[in-house]
């Protein structure tokens, strides 16, 4: 868990999380994030509604920033690609010791759901991955996306992570020019119980060039 905090971001309504995206991209805030993030966490009272620090709150707004500017900036060659990843995070699962059947391949290193448990996220976005044509990896961190995505040849992935390690991979990509990326974070952050949108990941999942 790179963050020293927890967040919540299913405790923001919807249509904030939509209006502030929006506004990330038609006003290009992504150019001055550091500048405006505390102003911004201050103004909506994130501190308050998160639990979590104001500063935290701040970088948070900063890491959501960079990763709606990165996915408009992979959108186009993303729904273009043709052999295309899922890395789904191994925290999401619902069993985090022998209840869970995914079988480990340290090699890579990967889960691969076995889909033991009808209401498990991880198994609900395998099957989503399965529906849309995904090779899919249940990864413990982003230190193995570039083994996963060179040795699959793949052309696009979709990742679910919190905003920290999507950045991260997101250096991954750019020193891979073949491969475009859409990422999916994380609502919920923490070692274990985590949570992500299912709506949202198949939206994503779903992208196709016109």
């Amino acid at each position: 868990m790179p963050y020293q905090f927890n967040f919540d971001l299913s405790k923001l309504p919807s249509k904030i999380l939509k209006k502030f995206y929006n506004s990330i991209m038609q006003k290009g805030l992504h150019h001055r994030s550091k500048e405006i993030a505390l102003k911004l966490a201050r103004k909506l009272k994130l501190d308050e509604i998160l639990e979590i620090q104001l500063e935290d709150a701040a970088q948070l707004i900063v890491d959501l920033m960079d990763i709606a500017y990165l996915n408009s900036y992979y959108k186009r060659n993303f729904a273009q690609s043709d052999r295309r990843a899922l890395l789904l995070p191994h925290c999401a699962r619902k069993y985090m010791d022998n209840r869970c059947k995914a079988k480990f391949d340290e090699n890579i290193p990967t889960y691969y759901c076995s889909h033991c448990s009808e209401d498990c996220l991880v198994n609900q976005g395998s099957s989503l991955g399965v529906k849309y044509g995904y090779d899919i990896y249940v990864i413990p961190g982003s230190a193995c996306v570039k083994k996963i995505l060179q040795s699959g040849a793949y052309n696009g992935v979709v990742g679910v992570a919190c905003p920290m390690e999507i950045k991260l991979a997101g250096e991954t990509l750019r020193n891979l020019n073949n491969v475009a990326g859409q990422a999916v974070i994380l609502t919920k952050n923490g070692c274990s119980n985590t949570s992500f949108d299912l709506r949202e990941l198949e939206r994503v999942l779903a992208l196709k060039s016109d």
